[in-house]
């Protein structure tokens, strides 16, 4: 199979397979990223409020991506 005949499948698919596949892809980057997960534990232990988005300001910054 073909880097385009995947391609094509995938365009072919329902909005939730795609992102099906977006997240299997977004896995695939991150797995062989060794500091990926240290990156994110340092995140989700930040208990600083000051580093915190609202839900307006997190919806403006993932608008802009």
């Amino acid at each position: 199979m073909s880097l385009e005949e995947i391609k094509q499948g995938i365009a072919s698919l329902p909005a939730h397979g795609q992102r099906e596949v977006s997240a299997f892809l977004f896995h695939l980057r991150h797995a062989t990223d060794p500091d990926y997960q240290a990156r994110v534990d340092t995140r989700l232990a930040d208990c600083d409020p000051a580093h915190w988005f609202t839900p307006e300001e997190f919806e403006r910054q993932l608008g802009e991506e």
